[in-house]
């Protein structure tokens, strides 16, 4: 009979999300309820092949949350202190932040190794939440031109997207265009001032739930439904035909400030 403990939903799931995948959850929380015990009847416990129980307690040594000792010619394993879970989240910090470094050392050298797309348009679809932080993260990178509407957002969102994303502290490079309505109006009052941001409001008759940011040789084009989609296309000539576009409207649009 599985020990109570190792059925406990709540935990499997921290585990699984510092790092741990579910056959190693399940066999370390199993070993922390036996305390110490052999390779076999760990795996009998966890429901594991003792070949398989055997590779994940290797696996969960190099982690740092197993060791073994040898009593009487059998080997044994111990489950370290749980306080050591704290130990391998700081060592997961720290190669994410040398991994970092390295991925920013060789940015210059991956992008050389993609031509501009300057004929065929490259299109990718994201959807979700993380398909739209992900896409703000590139925005936010840099100046960009947008046709938004802050209603949208609020009712999708409970809030300004990218404030809900980033926090108040973002900082925001570029100009938008925004649908006339209530939400525009929050969403200036709320606003934080940039010295690089300008917001003007769209003519009155111009109205539309989607919207559309211009950045680099990108455009994001946002549609709120049940999936959150984002279509992103990536080419020049369309890039600068979308900011003409942004500059007629911009042209005959209403001044404000946030």
């Amino acid at each position: 009979m599985k020990n109570e403990a190792v059925s406990s939903l709540p935990l499997r799931s921290l585990l699984k999300r510092i790092g741990l995948d579910e056959r190693e959850a399940e066999v370390y929380l199993t070993l922390l309820s036996l305390k110490r015990a052999r390779a076999s009847d760990i795996a009998k416990a966890s429901r594991q092949s003792r070949s398989h129980a055997y590779l994940i307690l290797r696996d969960l040594q190099k982690k740092g949350l197993v060791s073994e000792l040898e009593e009487e010619k059998i080997l044994m394993f111990i489950a370290e202190p749980p306080q050591r879970l704290l130990s391998y989240l700081e060592d997961r910090e720290q190669e994410s932040r040398e991994l970092q470094l390295l991925v920013e050392g060789a940015l210059p050298l991956l992008s050389s190794l993609t031509a501009p797309y300057i004929g065929s348009p490259r299109v990718t679809v994201l959807k979700g939440l993380e398909g739209v932080k992900q896409t703000y993260r590139d925005i936010l990178a840099q100046q960009f031109v947008g046709i938004y509407n802050p209603q949208t957002s609020y009712d999708s969102f409970g809030g300004n997207i990218v404030t809900r994303l980033f926090g108040d502290e973002v900082k925001l490079r570029g100009r938008d265009l925004h649908v006339d309505n209530d939400g525009s109006k929050r969403y200036i009052a709320e606003v934080k001032q940039h010295e690089e941001y300008e917001i003007r409001l769209l003519p009155r008759s111009v109205i539309f739930n989607t919207d559309t940011i211009v950045f680099g040789d990108s455009v994001a084009l946002f549609a709120f439904d049940d999936e959150k989609t984002i279509v992103r296309i990536e080419n020049k000539n369309l890039a600068d035909a979308f900011r003409a576009w942004f500059e007629m409207l911009w042209g005959i649009s209403r001044e404000t400030k946030c």
